[in-house]
């Protein structure tokens, strides 16, 4: 639909039958970066690669990732959580007072603690996929896998050779004329009934039950 807007969610799946490493490689080619660089994408965690594109970029990043041999997602793009409703105080439950932390003892000299909170967990623990650095998608035509030349078979054939044309690659064998005694069959004279022909019945077929329509 026009106007809706997109993200683009890479997990670290690869297409069957690649070689992890070299996926790693080609992505890393993708973005014009090292392998090392971008290691965080194949941790297993969703990661955005790109926020808020349209459909056809989307599909774009997601050709381009399909080359490299990653298999990328296309999700809506993210909206924020709409703010809780404000609950009357009269109905709010009383809520239980928190159980104090317990904090080791102050070594001396040692700079104060915060008494605050802890902080909340990674985002990677929460589910929510991290956000990366903003990439760029390498321009149609741009070889992403360099291609490896494969050495020509070598086949030793030198003790091989061919026969002259129409020479005989094999003695033919002799074949024995099969006798057979054929002095107990006769012939007769053509015009003979071979079979005596069986007469054949008249059909007889009942229909006194139809009629001509007028």
């Amino acid at each position: 639909m026009a106007g809706e807007t997109y993200d683009i969610v890479y997990a670290g799946r690869i297409a069957e039958g690649t070689d992890a490493a070299q996926v790693q490689a080609n992505v890393a080619k993708l973005f014009k970066t090292e392998p090392a660089k971008v290691q965080h994408l194949f941790t297993g965690q969703r990661v955005f690669v790109k926020k808020g594109v349209d459909d056809a970029t989307a599909r774009q990043y997601v050709a381009a990732f399909g080359k490299a041999g990653a298999l990328a997602e296309i999700v809506p793009a993210a909206v924020p959580p709409p703010a809780p409703a404000a609950i009357t105080p009269a109905l709010r439950e009383p809520a239980a007072a928190p159980a104090p932390n317990p904090l080791p003892a102050q070594t001396p000299g040692a700079p104060p603690r915060a008494s605050g909170p802890a902080a909340p967990p990674p985002a990677a623990l929460r589910g929510t996929p991290a956000a990366i650095p903003e990439y760029t998608v390498a321009e149609p035509g741009v070889v992403l896998v360099e291609a490896v030349p494969v050495a020509p078979t070598q086949i030793d054939t030198a003790h091989l050779s061919l026969a002259e044309v129409g020479a005989d690659l094999g003695e033919p064998s002799a074949v024995t004329v099969p006798q057979y005694d054929l002095s107990a069959l006769t012939l007769d004279p053509p015009g003979v009934l071979l079979v005596d022909a069986q007469p054949v019945p008249p059909a007889r077929i009942d229909i006194s039950g139809l009629s001509l329509a007028d």
